[in-house]
């Protein structure tokens, strides 16, 4: 029984459906101009062959001031062999941003998870150069072109037990901690107008998981700042969940934190996992608005935030309807729904959730 009285319980855990009307916005003004109306910035993740896509393409001209390629930055498409890299996937991209009077994120110079096959016989000597000559050789390439460098992902991950929190890669196996601020030093070195920002998910919700994942990042940020690292951002993913608990106080303190470091900070990744609402449209629509509202409200109100990126614009390109992860597949025939514009590129209830909370922010220094 428990089962058929699931979806009503979820809804409630996201707000109150009885209360919560559904939000429309006046005027057609696109998600970056009201953004940039409060000195933010709007934007999505892309791929080069995704600006293939006429009605995407439109939308984008329509909705966003910055523009963060999905895969085509990283070091295994970059360099699929050592010492051959190829930069056409990205610079497509660099030129669609420049020609369309958008600004660019890098993302991402290291990640456990994009590190290329060959880097794995490597000894630590070997790879420790390669690892440099990586972040050297893109960083330079892209230089003047990057408005903020995601330096470095995800390299907070509380299973592995450190005292430090910080994941047991191959690279933290074979060269310590260290990496992690040489990698900052050298970004530097290679572009000195990019601002460089740490990239993080998981810190967002009420949860333990989610209160332990932010004393983490937290640890992580005043080491390198009590370090003298130039890590001047940090990037939280924003890859929410509609069943977990949010609470704004909490988060707000939370961000508070990272700014009193003299941090600001991005949403960088930003989507909805509507995997355990319901299956009808109209109701997990409103649903997910719902939470883009309270989490965008919560966040927009730290002057610390400068931008908010989705990690796709379209419902047809995300991640999580791809099913990348166990955890982001329905057990119904439903499609996955996380994204402002549905798969025909029509716009969603969280599209003006969005547009309502640019609308409502608070103002401050232009981005």
């Amino acid at each position: 029984m428990l089962r058929r009285h699931l979806p009503a319980l979820l809804l409630a855990g996201c707000g109150s459906p009885q209360a919560a009307a559904p939000m429309r916005v006046e005027g057609a003004t696109g998600l970056n101009t009201r953004a940039a109306a409060k000195g933010l910035a709007f934007g999505s993740a892309i791929s080069a062959r995704q600006l293939q896509q006429p009605d995407l393409v439109a939308a984008l001209r329509a909705d966003c001031g910055l523009l963060v390629a999905e895969y085509e930055q990283k070091w295994r498409i970059i360099e699929p062999e050592r010492g051959r890299r190829s930069f056409v996937g990205p610079d497509f991209i660099a030129r669609f941003a420049r020609e369309s009077g958008m600004a660019l994120r890098g993302h991402t110079l290291l990640w456990h998870e994009s590190e290329p096959g060959w880097a794995e016989s490597l000894d630590a000597r070997a790879l420790a150069d390669a690892a440099d000559r990586h972040v050297i050789a893109t960083a330079t390439h892209f230089r003047g072109r990057i408005a903020t460098w995601d330096v470095l992902n995800e390299a907070i991950h509380l299973a592995d037990g450190r005292p430090d929190w910080l994941r047991r890669t191959r690279l933290l196996r074979l060269l310590g901690p260290d990496y992690i601020p040489r990698a900052f030093t050298l970004a530097r070195a290679a572009d000195p107008a990019a601002r460089l920002a740490y990239n993080d998910y998981g810190c967002e919700h009420a949860t333990l998981y989610g209160r332990r994942k932010r004393l983490g990042v937290l640890a992580l940020l005043r080491a390198l700042k009590q370090a003298g690292v130039p890590v001047q951002v940090l990037g939280v993913q924003g890859h929410l969940s509609a069943h977990l608990a949010f609470e704004a106080a909490e988060w707000r303190d939370f961000l508070g934190e990272v700014a009193s470091l003299g941090l600001t900070i991005e949403i960088t990744e930003f989507d909805v996992n509507d995997r355990a609402l319901p299956a009808a449209t109209g109701p997990r629509d409103e649903a997910v608005a719902e939470l883009t509202r309270r989490f965008l409200q919560a966040t927009l109100a730290e002057p610390a935030v400068r931008s908010v990126t989705c990690w796709g614009l379209s419902d047809r390109h995300s991640w999580i309807r791809r099913g990348v992860l166990a955890d982001h597949r329905r057990r119904d025939n439903a499609e996955a729904r996380p994204l402002p514009y549905d798969a025909q590129m029509q716009r969603k209830p969280m599209w003006h959730a969005i547009a309502a909370a640019f609308d409502a922010a608070p103002a401050r220094p232009p981005f």
